[in-house]
């Protein structure tokens, strides 16, 4: 047979075939058709009830911020009172005053939030606020007019104060609950949903399979879909490469944001927290000094407390700033810094900790002293809450190349395998690590303790 020469009429039977098989194409296309705007309308009836679900949860949050803000407001404005009545310091009753226009707005907006769907508990939510509140401006008058206030009547509104607190807590139990109801019936109605597009998926493919059948594939055909999926399959692996770079920047970004706000929150919290306690003590010790020794007597024990308290507040503010920014580490360098760490992690705690760290490191960067000392922290911290570990060992070597660092313990361990297994800090200690370059070997099994061992170039 030439090139030119026609090619043959098909037989009947061919004839026969090609129109069943066409016919039978039609059918499936049109099932396929029902099939898919079937799965449509059930993924737009699961993402309608879930906008809708999250739409209520917010007004949900909002209405309960509304509510926490007003509590605040009244919590601030009896301090207030009671500070002025206690030190007839301006300050406090001024501070007063700029709080009562705002209670006042944080009721109306609740009325406004109730405006519909009005329930009896906010009405006597609200109600309360306004007793609370009536009570706090007639106190703040009888004390400016000079009216010596006893103590029973700052008993009743502290009852005054834990009565609308309860009050608080149970419409706020009663927002959460209605909340946590649409969120189960979103879930319901997502399950539904769920099993409804798994249905017409399975049918889909069902219906694929027999198209498939039908339609004798050919050699050239798959050769064609090859060259596709590969070439699809390269620029799927140029975007993960890509957005891999770029969420790995991120978290850099994120991490040196998080260290300097750090940073920033340990300098305000010990100039301006430090500065306000120590002066409030000085404060305490100059009115015990002033205070007659009758008066001495009835209000020593008081005193006594409040200075302890002040003591404490400083105490804390130190520990505090001391893990948002290690002193230590900026100003005696990452040896001492450990040594101070790991001195802290011994206390309150019976572990034995060997410790195998050189006398002095020189010339290494703020950046990577800051990620050991976070790497050593994070361990620790780990080791202190789930380890359950008798014996731990730290272990710090610098070598010409290599900077070496190991965190061992004898604990309960873990399955690395486990997809229920949070680890945020491990995955924080492997951030660290991969951003100077370096290499992370973290070996545990369960009942074998866990192994750190986090190797960065020099």
């Amino acid at each position: 047979m030439t090139p030119n020469t026609p090619l043959p009429d098909p037989p009947a039977e061919t004839s026969r075939a090609n129109d069943t098989f066409r016919r039978s194409m039609h059918v499936y296309l049109a099932v396929g058709m029902a099939l898919v705007i079937g799965l449509l309308v059930a993924s737009y009836m699961q993402a309608s009830a879930g906008l809708d679900a999250l739409k209520q949860f917010g007004i949900t949050n909002q209405r309960a911020d509304h509510l926490d803000r007003l509590y605040q407001l009244l919590v601030e404005a009896q301090s207030s009172i009671r500070g002025y009545a206690l030190t007839h310091d301006q300050r406090y009753l001024d501070a007063y005053r700029a709080n009562v226009p705002r209670i006042h707005d944080s009721l109306q907006t609740i009325r406004r939030d109730q405006h519909g769907a009005p329930s009896a508990a906010a009405a006597e939510l609200l109600e309360d606020a306004q007793v609370l509140a009536a009570r706090l401006e007639m106190t703040s008058r009888h004390v400016e007019g000079g009216a010596a206030l006893d103590r029973g009547w700052f008993d009743q509104g502290s009852l005054a104060m834990d009565t609308y607190r309860r009050r608080h807590n149970l419409m706020k139990v009663d927002l959460f609950t209605g909340n946590l109801n649409n969120v189960e019936q979103s879930i319901s109605g997502f399950e539904n949903a769920r099993v409804s597009s798994v249905a017409l998926a399975v049918a889909a493919l069902v219906l694929l399979i027999l198209v498939i059948n039908q339609k004798q594939r050919r050699q050239g055909l798959l050769e064609k879909i090859q060259r596709l999926l590969e070439a699809e399959n390269e620029r799927l692996e140029s975007e993960v490469r890509k957005r891999t770079e770029e969420l790995t920047n991120l978290a850099t970004y994120l991490t040196e944001v998080r260290e300097k706000e750090k940073l920033n929150l340990a300098r305000e919290m010990h100039d301006e927290l430090g500065a306000l306690l120590t002066a409030a003590k000085l404060d305490a010790d100059w009115i015990e000094r002033k205070l007659p020794p009758d008066t001495q007597a009835l209000v020593a024990q008081r005193l006594r407390r409040l200075r302890q308290n002040l003591i404490s507040g400083i105490t804390l503010k130190r520990r505090i700033t001391n893990n948002l920014r290690p002193a230590l580490l900026y100003d005696l360098g990452l040896i001492e810094a450990l040594r101070a760490l790991i001195d802290e992690f011994r206390q309150g705690e019976e572990i034995e900790v060997d410790v195998d760290l050189p006398e002095t490191v020189s010339d290494l960067p703020d950046d990577v002293a800051l990620s050991l000392f976070r790497i050593v922290q994070e361990a620790l911290t780990n080791i202190r809450k789930y380890a359950h570990a008798r014996h731990v060992r730290v272990s710090l070597r610098i070598n010409p190349n290599t900077i070496e660092l190991a965190v061992e313990d004898d604990g309960v361990g873990f399955d690395p395998g486990s997809p229920k297994l949070a680890r945020h800090g491990l995955a924080g200690i492997k951030h660290r690590v991969f951003t100077h370059g370096g290499q992370l070997d973290i070996r545990a099994a369960p009942g074998a303790g866990v192994t750190i061992q986090a190797v960065l170039p020099a």
